[in-house]
């Protein structure tokens, strides 16, 4: 089997350049005891087994981030036959210094000069030739989107792998005093039997230059594994270094480095005027301008909203149509005969619940599909820019506004997007955070309590839940970051912010496809277990008699500690919250299963399976008419608008009238209502999310989070209460 490994800056395409070679969806993983991820390839070309791995996008090799060490070990202790540097040909000064870091580790490497196609657009020249004697790597030019270049680049990867070189010496030289003591240090690491096991796995120049510059990481593991005291051993020469340039080591080499690098482009690269002045320039200057770039950037967040929940919104009916009203007819049809209980769990229990998941669908892929746009297109990068001076007062920089703006969405992918955090406790705090902003799959619960209980206002009602949420985040991270645990340490905001480019159509629907899996099998999962769980606590032990359920007993026991909260004098609202945590759209469903719905009146007229089947095909055809008219449409404040009762009793439900009754008559009823909503809004968001917390940060922080997610609930529910009845 060839391995070979890709490394890189971030965004310099390295995912689209595997994807275009093996011509498959890279299979998405975790590194090994870790929340990076981890991407890789298999596939046969000319009869060898090829793996390609996607190594994680980092600037240096320094072991002070996760991403960078995962980096620098991978290549190390798994020696990849090859190392493709990929390098971005319009960013290539700053490309280079990973790729003088690269060649210290001493492996066989190719450069693929990728976005060759933009390079060419702006009228530069590259002497390919003298670039690859400077740097002593062979050069090909490449492009995933035009898919230029590939096969070059894995045949010369191949070859080289066939060659089965495991190591390679290049000319690591910085100036004449330096390259002098580093000359001397090499000699004697090589004569000193010490370093003898040492140099069977590290390169002699990885070796005497981690020693020189004083990598903690690797004087540890000379220590703990070789037992040689490195730092002591070249401490002299280190000292004398740093004397005559009057700099801390590092500082010393990486200035050597960068001149190095001047060097190499001013002998090889030409740029012209058109360049600097580039469309990137012209747009960022709208773009990140102190005054329109924020109302630019709630416009465009807001657009985004606007199409993905109008767009999916009628899918997303259908599909529930679909599972619960064609698939579940059917399947009671064919379970006639079937005790009950049996009918029920197929029915309600299992085909309610893949309805119950399936239903997300469609929400998750325009969700991931437009992000997908935003980040393909260099916007969101940007994001981090903007709030950066409001997401420090919570103790965040800006990189963690993103993962809030997509909990809007979903909570599920906000959770993983903390991966782009570059610390533990800032990807903690915004853990904390982020399901605090009301996600899509509360509308459905705001919905059904607003068109009860609030009438003509509930578009109103719905905003402040949206604003509720926010104010919570905000205030608790003011809260949060005052401990230890989730303080942060006040670091300048540096991120790389990529040329604006038009994304490819192919990468965005491998991104949203590959995301949108990812959710449905976590979903499939774990939701589907929950809601059939729940329905058996619904069922038994009375058959279907939800009023002497155990889920009725379990809300009757919980309901005097919710009692300060005003919704507790009734165990439906109690038991509720119970669903609430598997997904909170069940809510809905289960205040149908157990409120006592109006009977509907006139009998359903007989239709034939092939007239039921015409009926959902023609939905479909309505559903993906509606969407369209809905995404045109660019509706913003139906976004925050409550879905009219009437539809909902049309639906034949007859939820919102059952609901009602809930505290007729009290007049409290609405703050009743309220208090339920918050509860709902800042309780624990659902099992998926709590599956992702704890793949990303453990059990024992997860237990935590759900800590925080069930008193901040309870105290809100209760002042809202308490303070509110105070009014009435």
């Amino acid at each position: 089997m060839i391995k070979i490994a890709f490394a890189g800056n971030p965004n310099v395409g390295k995912s689209a350049l595997i994807n275009a070679i093996a011509g498959s969806k890279l299979k998405v993983g975790n590194w090994p005891g870790v929340t990076v991820e981890k991407k890789e390839a298999h596939f046969i070309h000319n009869g060898e087994e090829i793996t390609m791995i996607d190594l994680p996008g980092v600037y240096s090799l320094s072991p002070f981030s996760l991403e960078e060490k995962i980096t620098r070990d991978f290549i190390i202790n798994e020696n990849p036959d090859v190392v493709i540097n990929v390098v971005e040909s319009t960013n290539i000064e700053r490309n280079l210094y990973l790729t003088m870091l690269l060649q210290e580790l001493g492996k066989p490497m190719i450069m693929a000069l990728n976005f060759y196609d933009e390079f060419e657009k702006l009228n530069y020249t590259l002497d390919l030739k003298r670039l690859s004697e400077l740097t002593e790597i062979e050069i090909i030019k490449t492009s995933a989107i035009k898919k230029t270049g590939l096969s070059e680049l894995l045949e010369k990867a191949v070859a080289i792998a066939k060659k089965g070189e495991k190591s390679r010496e290049y000319k690591i030289t910085f100036d004449s005093f330096i390259d002098g003591q580093y000359a001397l240090m090499k000699e004697e690491v090589k004569k000193d039997e010490k370093f003898k096991d040492v140099l069977k796995k590290y390169s002699l120049d990885f070796v005497t230059i981690k020693t020189l510059e004083k990598d903690s990481d690797f004087l540890e593991k000379m220590k703990k594994e070789y037992g040689i005291d490195c730092e002591g051993y070249f401490r002299s020469y280190t000292e004398e270094i740093e004397n005559r340039y009057d700099e801390e080591i590092e500082t010393v080499l990486a200035e050597k480095r960068y001149g190095k690098i001047k060097g190499i482009i001013a002998d090889t690269l030409k740029t012209s005027l058109k360049s600097r002045l580039d469309f990137t320039d012209k747009v960022d200057k709208i773009f990140l301008n102190r005054v329109l770039g924020l109302p630019i950037f709630f416009v465009i967040i807001a657009g985004l909203m606007t199409i993905v929940f109008n767009g999916s919104a009628p899918f997303i009916d259908w599909i529930d149509g679909f599972v619960g009203g064609f698939i579940g007819k059917y399947a009671g049809i064919l379970m006639e005969g079937t005790p009950d209980w049996l009918n029920s769990l197929v029915v309600d229990g299992i085909i309610g619940g893949v309805g119950g998941v399936l239903t997300f669908v469609p929400l998750m892929f325009f969700l991931y599909f437009f992000l997908s746009i935003l980040e393909e297109s260099g916007y969101m990068t940007r994001v981090a820019f903007l709030m950066d001076k409001i997401m420090r007062k919570l103790g965040l920089n800006g990189k963690a506004f993103v993962p809030m703006v997509l909990g809007f969405g979903c909570t599920v992918p906000a959770i993983y997007a903390t991966r782009t955090l570059e610390d533990e406790k800032s990807r903690k705090l915004t853990a904390a955070l982020a399901p605090f902003m009301s996600c899509g799959a509360r509308l459905p619960v705001y919905g059904l309590f607003t068109a009860a209980f609030f009438g003509a206002k509930a578009g109103l009602v719905v905003v402040s839940l949206y604003l509720f949420g926010i104010f919570t985040a905000i205030l608790l991270g003011m809260i949060l970051k005052r401990f230890e645990y989730f303080k942060v340490d006040n670091k300048a905001l540096l991120i790389e912010l990529p040329p604006y480019r038009i994304p490819s159509f192919k990468v965005i629907m491998n991104s949203t496809l590959t995301r949108t899996g990812r959710y449905l099998k976590k979903a499939t999962s774990i939701i589907l277990g929950i809601l059939i769980l729940l329905w058996g606590l619904t069922y038994f032990p009375n058959h279907g008699d939800a009023e002497k359920s155990y889920m009725a007993s379990v809300g009757r026991v919980i309901a005097p500690v919710l009692k300060p909260t005003g919704f507790a004098d009734r165990w439906e609202t109690v038991a509720a919250i119970v669903p609430s945590i598997a997904a909170k759209e069940v809510v809905v469903g289960f205040m149908a299963q157990v409120l006592e719905l109006p009977e509907e009146e006139g009998e359903e007229a007989e239709v034939t399976f092939s007239e039921d089947l015409k009926e959902q095909v023609s939905a479909l055809g309505g559903a993906v008419k509606d969407s369209v008219s809905g995404i045109i449409s660019f509706d913003v404040s139906s976004l925050f608008a409550a879905p009219d009762a009437e539809e909902i009793e049309e639906e034949g439900r007859g939820v919102v009238e059952a609901t009602a009754g809930l505290w007729a008559g009290d007049p409290l009823a609405p703050l009743r209502a309220y208090s339920f909503m918050v509860f709902i809004l800042l309780v624990v968001p659902c099992a998926v999310t709590l599956g992702a917390i704890k793949q990303e940060f453990g059990k024992e922080y997860l237990f935590k989070l759900i800590g925080i997610m069930l008193i901040v609930p309870y105290i809100a529910s209760t002042l809202i209460f308490q303070v509110g009845r105070l009014f009435f």
